[in-house]
């Protein structure tokens, strides 16, 4: 057992199943194996796994959680379509995944050899409410999403934008992963003619307190 994973997960105030511990062990084990040929993730071991990618993405749960009950309690419904977009090796969506098992995700990812990592750990997972869409974000539907998430995807621009909201339904929310203030509100800045209030919500990584993790959140 991976001994950072589980003291970061009670430091966030994570109370996960034994299920979902082992999912997320089991995830990273697969992450660490196809690294040696593939370089997947900056990761040199499973403790700088478990910090940098894995409570890196855990720690926007309970900020997550309050906009799924939003959308919820709005949509009348009890199961959302979420949506990591640009997945790479899957952070956050798998994380995300195993946090929400009664939510569906689908992982957007346009490179092959990602999509068959991405696709042999859902098998492997057995992860019932995820699904891979092996293909370029442009060519995802419109409206397809309740909630989009996204960690190293891309700066957010106009063109970027359009493309995010496009995917998103009406009421739904954009929630990116982003590092420094200064940076958010240069590219905010960018965008305002699209994007005209967002949410900056203050993260903290256990294990990487120093770094700079914000939550940018965006309703459509």
């Amino acid at each position: 057992m991976t001994e950072k994973l589980v003291l970061g997960l009670e430091k966030l105030g994570l109370d996960f199943s034994r299920q979902q511990v082992d999912q997320l062990e089991a995830y990273m084990a697969q992450v660490l194996e196809f690294n040696k040929g593939y370089n997947l993730m900056k990761a040199e071991n499973a403790d700088e796994l478990a910090v940098n990618h894995v409570l890196d993405s855990l720690v926007a749960v309970p900020h997550l959680k309050e906009l799924i009950e939003d959308l919820c309690e709005k949509n009348g419904k009890p199961v959302l379509e979420m949506a990591d977009i640009g997945s790479g090796g899957g952070c956050p969506g798998i994380p995300l995944a195993i946090a929400f098992p009664n939510h569906n995700f689908t992982l957007v990812e346009r490179m092959e050899k990602r999509c068959v990592f991405l696709n042999d750990v859902v098998k492997k997972l057995d992860l019932q409410n995820v699904k891979v869409e092996c293909k370029a974000a442009d060519l995802i539907k419109p409206d397809s999403f309740d909630l989009e998430v996204f960690r190293a995807f891309h700066p957010f621009d106009l063109k970027i934008t359009k493309l995010l909201l496009r995917m998103v339904k009406k009421g739904g929310y954009i929630a990116a992963f982003k590092a420094r203030e200064e940076k958010i509100l240069a590219e905010m800045e960018e965008v305002k003619s699209l994007v005209k209030d967002y949410k900056k919500i203050k993260m903290t990584v256990p294990f990487l307190e120093d770094h700079h993790r914000n939550l940018v959140v965006i309703k459509k």
